[in-house]
């Protein structure tokens, strides 16, 4: 359990097991973040390349860079092969360098590495050098294993779950420039080796002897340095000041020293590490009598009172309307200060250098190297998510879409799509660890070729389709539901600093080029300042009002002028956006049927439950249904409310020639994870698909009985808590759907389905492709639950495209 109240600043804690002081979150209010909510955050932030954005004043900031960059924002590479560390900061962040986890710990490692030490007398007091572990509770202990600093002495410390096993170096001689370090353990024996001191040994108490350690080993510092985060016995006051390399480990005794990462010598991510003997400090020149403060890559002015700004240039802050000249942003945009004047953030419909310009998007163009996003509310992909896109790149780099559980670097899961190095990429991650899919090839990413994509995960298996050349992961079991709340982010994340750090390969930059026809799980995002719900610098791609999807049906479209339009329709269609069918202009369609058009001039009327005719003017009978494949009746059970949810029955009688086909969902089938009872073919053989919750339980298929051949066969189906019986045509299946009993009843809303859905719904989509379209044959005698009489489908239903089925 978590035994303190960890999360401050009117933050709210959300704890996810009970066992791991790892599994809880504290999501912040705003202008707050880090584990503990701990930090300020920025309401304006100018840095680049998911850098850490402090604010100094509520109208200035600072930037601190991710590995591999530097400079006030964060906006130039550095190539580090020896890391300078700077121990913590004014702000209370350290900068370290994180690896991916390490395998095979348990009863074996060792570590060599080299360092040298800042010239100040803090370096040598209270140091991390090394870390990799997790606070525990309960049953799982304080695991670690923690090289620092203490008092001038190196000093090796391992936790195996039973007690902390410590062992120091002699003092270090500080005429010696570079330190070597030698460290390891196995089982419970423990030994430490520095410069040309003698080996020295310690044991861990009690009787265990491996260790568990299963996050990333971190160098130099801690991604967030608060005690509370890290387990008793590895804690240090400061970060590491210096550098450290040459760092090299190996987890059997037989086997050669490798290098960190993966793949070797690769981060995962860091902040605020520098080169070592190089500072940022000699290109950046404050003025005024300010200090330039180097902090590893990240660096800014320290500026004396009465001087503001990246440089100490301004008495008053460029963006505060007192400034003279004052901020040109047009009204609701945002004033952004930047070492050199300020930029302004548009939101969504404004463009131009001050935001004065109305802009209509139809398709969106973004600018990865400002802030350019769009976003959109959740939607249901926790089962299955599938993204189609089109987009035309300007950079080999950007994240095209992404949405997570928490708007976190620590995101819990989180699904992103992105582009890294020319490469599309899809990582997600479901609460096992990320996975990543990368297309074979690389993109045009000169602005000339629109690609299309399609990609996604159905449970835990991943795909992704780039320009019909497919990569599939080849994976078997692991956790199968993808849990996001936040907004679903398009071109690029509002803040990039809370990106998960998994999300992207290098740091997290926005996507520069444009985008079009965004499709998620069938259903069409609106691209436009309308269909968004936030966002902010996101231009139009070419400039006109004609967008890829605004001309239906194979419409062109031709600009009238910067927000007008007018499309030339094929023959078969009219109307302004080619959305009005030819045929169907004068239909004679009756009480209240739809018109298609079926080829020109000719047209078909699709009637309501309980009409037919070639105009719907006549009534037919209902008793036995006919489906053909698009129809579809919806029932709502009046005597819902008296019926027990712990027992289910229903039963009825078909007939069909489809082998593959949806018959009947019990359910609302309004979000993914509603209850259902659902009854399908597949293959020719009866499919019974139950959901009570979390979707515990597999699809079941009867394949003992082929139902074929237009012949009538008779389905009896009893859920009894979680038991389930099935019965066709006399024979027999019994199975328990969950014996742990953790859902036990079937809230179906009242709502029945009978062979489809609404004619917009895509069987497939919303069965999340469970069935893969609509019911053709015949339906007749549904009884439900323990009535004496069938369905009388005339009452308490609607429908489409239902025919009599006594022909």
């Amino acid at each position: 359990m978590v035994h303190f109240h960890l999360c401050p600043n009117d933050a709210s804690l959300y704890v996810y097991t009970c066992s791991d002081a790892e599994d809880w979150f504290c999501e912040c209010p705003p202008l707050y973040t880090g584990r503990l909510c701990q930090f300020n955050a920025c309401e304006r932030n100018p840095c680049g390349h998911g850098a850490t954005c402090i604010p100094k004043s509520p109208l200035e900031a600072v930037c601190l860079c991710p590995y591999g960059r530097q400079g006030l924002l964060c906006d130039e590479p550095i190539n580090i092969t020896r890391a300078r560390f700077s121990g913590s900061d004014e702000f209370g962040y350290t900068s370290f360098v994180a690896y991916s986890s390490i395998p095979s710990l348990s009863f074996f490692y060792e570590f060599k590495l080299k360092f040298t030490l800042a010239n100040n007398s803090s370096s040598l007091k209270d140091n991390l050098m090394l870390f990799a572990g997790h606070k525990g509770q309960g049953d799982d202990g304080d695991d670690f294993l923690v090289l620092g600093l203490r008092n001038g002495r190196v000093v090796h410390r391992f936790n195996l779950g039973s007690g902390v096993a410590v062992i120091f170096s002699d003092r270090l001689n500080l005429q010696t420039n570079i330190h070597t370090v030698t460290f390891g353990r196995s089982k419970r024996t423990g030994w430490l080796k520095v410069d040309g001191q003698r080996n020295r040994t310690g044991s861990s108490p009690g009787p265990l002897l491996g260790l568990n350690v299963f996050n990333q080993l971190f160098v130099g510092g801690y991604n967030e340095y608060t005690p509370e985060l890290l387990p008793l016995g590895s804690r240090f006051r400061n970060g590491f000041q210096g550098c450290i390399f040459d760092v090299q480990f190996r987890t059997r005794r037989d086997r050669k020293f490798q290098m960190l990462g993966q793949p070797a010598g690769h981060p995962a991510f860091g902040r605020s590490v520098g080169q070592c003997g190089v500072t940022p400090c000699v290109h950046v020149h404050c003025r005024n009598g300010g200090t330039c403060v180097d902090s590893g890559s990240s660096v800014y002015c320290q500026c004396p009172f009465g001087w503001k700004g990246a440089l100490c240039s301004e008495t008053v802050s460029v963006c505060d309307v007192e400034h003279t000249p004052p901020p040109l942003c047009a009204h609701g945009s945002t004033c952004i200060p930047l070492p050199n004047g300020y930029t302004c953030q548009c939101p969504l419909g404004t463009a131009g250098l001050y935001c004065e310009k109305a802009v209509t998007i139809s398709d969106p163009f973004f600018s990865g190297n400002q802030s350019s996003w769009m976003s959109f509310p959740p939607m249901s992909i926790r089962h299955r998510t599938v993204l189609q896109l089109q987009f035309q790149p300007l950079s080999p780099d950007g994240i095209l879409v992404y949405t997570a559980q928490h708007l976190s670097a620590r995101s819990g899961d989180f699904l992103c799509l992105s582009l890294t190095s020319g490469f599309v990429q899809l990582r997600y991650n479901l609460g096992d660890g990320p996975h990543i899919l990368q297309s074979v090839e690389q993109v045009d990413s000169r602005g000339r070729t629109w690609h299309s994509v399609t990609a996604g995960r159905v449970g835990h298996q991943g795909f992704l389709n780039l320009d019909n050349k497919e990569t599939r992961e080849n994976v078997t079991g692991g956790m199968a539901t993808l849990d996001v709340a936040t907004d679903i982010f398009i071109g690029g994340v509002s803040t990039l600093s809370f990106v998960s750090t998994d999300a992207t390969e290098k740091e997290p930059v926005g996507f520069t080029g444009g985008l079009r026809e965004l499709i998620l799980n069938g259903e069409e995002l609106e691209l436009t300042e309308m269909g968004a719900i936030s966002g902010a610098n996101v231009g139009d791609w070419d400039g006109t009002a004609c967008g890829y999807t605004v001309c239906k049906n194979g419409g062109h479209c031709r600009s009238t002028g910067s927000d007008s339009f007018m499309c030339v329709c094929p023959p078969s269609w009219t109307g302004s956006v080619c959305n009005q069918s030819v045929s169907c202009l004068n239909h004679v369609c009756r009480q209240g049927s739809l018109c298609a058009p079926s080829g020109v001039p000719s047209y078909r009327c699709i009637c309501p439950l309980g009409l037919g005719g070639r105009y719907c003017d006549s009534e037919i009978a209902t008793d036995t249904l006919k489906f053909v494949g698009s129809s579809y009746v919806k029932y709502q059970d009046p005597r819902y409310n008296t019926r027990n949810f712990k027992y289910t029955q229903v039963s009825f009688s078909f007939k069909t020639s489809s082998n593959n086909s949806l018959v009947m969902w019990m359910g609302k089938a309004e979000h993914e994870d509603d209850d259902y009872l659902a009854v399908g073919l597949e293959n020719g053989h009866l499919k019974v698909a139950v959901n009570l919750g979390e979707r515990l339980s597999l699809p079941i298929t009867f394949r003992n009985v082929k139902l074929c051949c237009n012949t009538w066969h008779n389905v009896s189906i009893s859920l009894n808590s979680t038991i389930i019986q099935v019965v066709v045509d006399n024979k027999r299946v019994l199975q328990d759907l969950d014996p742990f009993e953790r859902y036990v009843a079937l809230n179906y809303g009242g709502q029945l389905y009978f062979g489809g859905f609404e004619v917009y719904r895509n069987v497939s989509i919303v069965t999340s492709g469970l069935f893969s379209k609509g019911f053709e044959g015949n339906l007749r005698n549904v009884f439900l639950f323990k009535d004496t009489k069938p369905l009388q489908f005339l009452r308490n239903s609607k429908g489409f495209d239902v025919y009599e089925g006594n022909e």
